[in-house]
């Protein structure tokens, strides 16, 4: 089914008179609305703004974050610390969810202290509605524990993830049915709000008097699994201990017993007391998907044990929202030089082909115009941090953001601190390395890596060339994709599912160079951008370091600084911008990305469950 944009939509009247609800522990939706950690949450924003582009029956649920999540600030001594602020609810674009008596609507979810009573606040976002669960108000006053529940994203013990996570699943599932707003289809992003299929099941079984295993085989084909992590300890586990504590009212509900709730949640990957909030999922959802072409292959081989032929992991590779993501002077350019269809068809490569006509002044012009807002932005960030700066527009950026962990491996490009200071000092011009990102409360390896690189900073006195920027946010990603020159990305193969900063740098013609992993395994080309190799079959992690970094200073050295610092006398480097932007910007859009989730999962699966072909 090939679909073009809202005339398609409808056009299928089983689609148009459905609704599909995404659930997400994360939502980065805009600066203002700070109840995201990372990139599964500016994901999560960008599928509901490109569902709404096209005119998507969706809405999104997620939970209201009272403190949102950590801010970060860099001591003296190159110490993560990690504080939150309170999120002033009044401020946000944000209304409750009243009943039909106009009373606030809510709903009870079970817990061990009792039931929460759960209130409803909704956003919107484009035409697409995204609900948030609130249990921080005072009709739970009477137990901190279950008023708590929504106050912070990723903070607190085991017991406090797991309540987020029945929270979002049940709750979620609850909300909808008193709104009357049951989907059609169910597709929930990673494993957090796995427990939306088994109350949906619930809802189904009580509604059709039928067993768990009869809905399941009947709206199987309605229920879809993103999954993200390509390392079985990155997926969520909790003990069966707790499992059993927590879900025991849920499991009466499904008619299951304790043993056989346990038994979908058993995986090949983990320990027999462990629960696997991914093994879960993946065994009643009717589909699953991996977010790249190499992913895939990796989640097929993790979960062997648990996936069949019927059940075949598959792979849909993310995508970015255009229009959220591009810089304003590049914009203008845009509108003015090839028309503004690339706002309203950026998944089409037409829309774009006006941009390899572009003439290098001009491109030049509106680039140079953006990387002037972006060191005014770092000025003032670092000044904030009493790190001012003094950076110089005619060098070249690179770019390193994104959130900090062990295998993304900030620490890469300074494994030679000498290969390093020779390429910030280059005789062809002046380099700066621009570097922001956070480590988890929780990852004290990530939260090493960065004083580690603050501390060589220190010692080397590389401060005039290398940019350590805090408090990593959607405005600070937004100006260094527009703004750098090179966007950088060293992450240890196969590790990196996706990735999607460097998509957003490469619409802005920020040219990415990066390990062949996730996005990039399936978009480098010579012409786009520049491909770090890396070591096949290294005898130990510390080799294919030393190995990978050298490989980062050669390309840096002879590849990308005299492409870069010859630019204004060969046309290499801009056609380089240009062909980032013509080949990566509508391939990489979240509008294919939906178009893909509504052509191979979305409607196929409406119309198995209603009996359609």
């Amino acid at each position: 089914m090939n679909l073009t944009l809202n005339q398609s939509f409808e056009d299928n009247l089983e689609l148009q008179s459905s609704m599909i609800a995404y659930f997400s522990l994360e939502f980065g939706c805009s600066q203002s609305m700070h109840q995201y950690a990372g990139g599964l949450g500016i994901l999560a924003g960008d599928h509901l703004k490109s569902s709404s582009d096209l005119g998507l029956p969706m809405i999104g649920i997620g939970l209201l974050y009272h403190e949102g999540s950590p801010h970060q600030t860099i001591d003296q001594s190159g110490n993560q610390r990690d504080f939150f602020e309170h999120v002033h609810i009044d401020q946000l674009p944000l209304t409750p969810v009243f009943d039909e008596s106009g009373h606030p609507l809510t709903v009870q979810v079970a817990f061990p202290e009792g039931n929460a009573i759960v209130k409803v606040y909704e956003a919107k976002i484009g035409c697409t509605t995204l609900f948030l669960l609130d249990t921080y108000h005072e009709e739970n006053a009477h137990e901190i524990e279950l008023m708590k529940i929504t106050d912070r994203l990723y903070h607190g013990g085991r017991e406090h993830r797991l309540k987020q996570e029945i929270l979002l699943g049940i709750g979620g599932m609850k909300a909808l049915n008193v709104m009357n707003l049951l989907p059609e289809f169910l597709h929930i992003n990673e494993g957090h709000s796995a427990f939306a299929f088994t109350e949906l099941i619930a809802h189904e079984m009580n509604k059709q008097s039928e067993t768990f295993h009869e809905v399941i085989n009947r709206i199987q084909s309605r229920l879809l699994f993103t999954t993200h992590t390509p390392i079985s300890a990155g997926n969520e586990v909790f003990t069966n201990d707790i499992i059993k504590q927590y879900l025991a009212s849920h499991c009466m509900d499904l008619h299951l017993s304790m043993d056989e709730f346990i038994e979908l949640g058993k995986s090949p990957n983990t320990e027999s007391h462990l629960f696997s909030m991914s093994a879960f999922a993946l065994k009643i959802a009717g589909a699953c998907n991996a977010v790249s072409a190499l992913h895939g292959e990796i989640a097929r081989e993790m979960w062997k044990g648990i996936s069949t032929n019927s059940k075949q992991i598959t792979s849909i590779t993310n995508g970015i929202h255009t229009q959220s993501w591009i810089g304003e002077h590049l914009a203008e350019l845009f509108d003015q030089k090839i028309g503004d269809s690339w706002r309203q068809y950026p998944e089409s490569i037409e829309s774009w082909s006006g941009i390899m006509e572009l003439s290098k002044d001009e491109l030049f012009h509106a680039h140079d115009s953006q990387k002037k807002s972006m060191i005014a932005t770092l000025q003032v960030r670092s000044a904030q941090s009493e790190r001012s700066i003094e950076l110089d527009p005619n060098g070249l950026y690179i770019g390193y953001a994104r959130r900090f962990a062990m295998y993304k491996r900030a620490y890469l490009p300074f494994m030679d601190i000498g290969s390093l200071q020779r390429i910030l000092k280059h005789a062809l011009g002046k380099v700066y390395l621009v570097i922001a990102g956070k480590a988890h409360p929780d990852d004290h390896e990530a939260k090493a890596i960065i004083k580690h690189i603050h501390d060589l900073i220190q010692q080397h006195d590389l401060q005039s060339s290398v940019v350590l920027i805090e408090d990593y946010d959607i405005a600070l990603a937004k100006s260094m994709v527009q703004g750098c020159d090179i966007w950088l990305n060293t992450p240890r193969r196969p590790l990196e599912a996706s990735g999607t900063s460097g998509m957003k740098a490469a619409l802005n013609g920020c040219v990415h160079c990066s390990i062949s992993d996730g996005w990039w395994d399936e978009a480098y080309a010579p012409n786009v951008g520049f491909e770090i190799p890396y070591a096949q079959y290294p005898p130990s992690t510390e080799d294919q370091d030393k190995i990978e970094s050298n490989a980062l200073y050669y390309v840096l050295e002879h590849e990308i600084l005299p492409k870069y610092f010859s630019r204004n006398s060969n046309d290499e480097w801009s056609m380089l911008m240009k062909s980032s932007i013509f080949h990566l910007g509508p391939r990489f859009s979240s509008t294919r990305m939906v178009r893909e989730y509504v052509e191979r999962f979305y409607i196929p699966g409406i119309m198995q469950s209603k009996g359609g072909k």
